[in-house]
């Protein structure tokens, strides 16, 4: 498996199998790892179900669109 550098950083989720890219993206994973307990609080605001996931950071090399942007 080849790691390739990233451009892009998310705070994500994980339900289950379900995978999701929250907030982003950001320019450098510092900033997305910041943000993960603030974009956890908001998305449980918005649905209790966050509650219950598993919260964190990924990256791409393409920009991907987010359901929070970048709160």
């Amino acid at each position: 498996m080849t790691d390739t550098p990233k451009a892009n950083f998310y705070v994500s989720a994980i339900d289950g199998s379900r995978r999701y890219l929250i907030s982003g993206p950001y320019a450098d994973h510092a900033t997305a790892l910041a943000r993960v307990d603030a974009v956890r609080k908001l998305a449980e605001e918005r649905d209790g179900r966050a509650c219950f996931m598993a919260w964190g950071t990924a990256g791409s090399d393409k920009p991907i669109k987010t359901s929070l942007g970048c709160h």
